[in-house]
């Protein structure tokens, strides 16, 4: 697909944000709700921005038809809180640390990045940043305000590991709608590094 020049930074602001929220704060968070809304409407494939896989399309509507919106806190607490094993962990650390631990290198590098470019935000209880949610946001807060580290940041801190984790997380079909926002954000990952043309280094995922 061919983006005009201020179209792919829109695009990447609003899935970003979107998906990143969802995947990130509670479910009954009031900042979700408008957020919640847009897929419960019935016609809002026609709406998404990548529409060339319209397969993806049809099994993401159709997770998020048959799920019940009073069953998403329990989703939410056995994918994102536990106390069981998380069957998707949704920290970078943990898939690129040869000891599976959050705040492990790459959270390092990823602040050190951060640090580097004067972007700071707060994290309840002092969560790793690396989290696929805040992630997805980072990316939306960097295409409002600083397009030209997205090729940096998607190739180094980003794309290394997050289409696994988001794979682990779609394979969940007993949470259809974190199923289905791990399929959308797959397919907009893999949108964005076909745009910007990204080589991504190879890295050794540990889980």
């Amino acid at each position: 697909m061919v983006y005009l020049k201020n179209e792919l930074p829109a695009e990447i602001a609003l899935c970003g944000r979107l998906l990143g929220a969802l995947l990130y704060y509670p479910p009954q968070d009031e900042r979700l709700a408008p957020m919640r809304d847009f897929f419960q409407h019935t016609d809002w494939p026609a709406a998404w921005p990548f529409q060339q896989d319209q397969a993806l399309l049809t099994e993401a509507a159709a997770l998020l038809a048959k799920d019940p919106q009073d069953a998403l806190d329990e989703q939410y607490q056995r994918l994102f809180i536990g106390p069981n094993a998380l069957p998707a962990p949704p920290w970078g650390s943990v898939y690129l640390d040869k000891e599976s631990v959050i705040f492990g290198d790459s959270l390092l590098e990823l602040r050190a990045f951060m640090r580097q470019h004067g972007i700071h935000f707060e994290t309840a209880l002092d969560e790793p940043e690396d989290h696929i949610g805040l992630m997805l946001m980072l990316s939306a807060y960097l295409a409002e305000n600083n397009p030209s580290l997205l090729p940096e940041f998607f190739s180094q801190h980003l794309l290394t590991w997050a289409p696994h984790q988001l794979s682990l997380l779609a394979a969940q079909q007993d949470c259809p709608f974190y199923a289905a926002l791990a399929l959308l954000a797959k397919q907009a990952l893999n949108e964005w590094q076909q745009a910007y043309r990204l080589e991504v280094p190879e890295r050794t995922l540990y889980r």
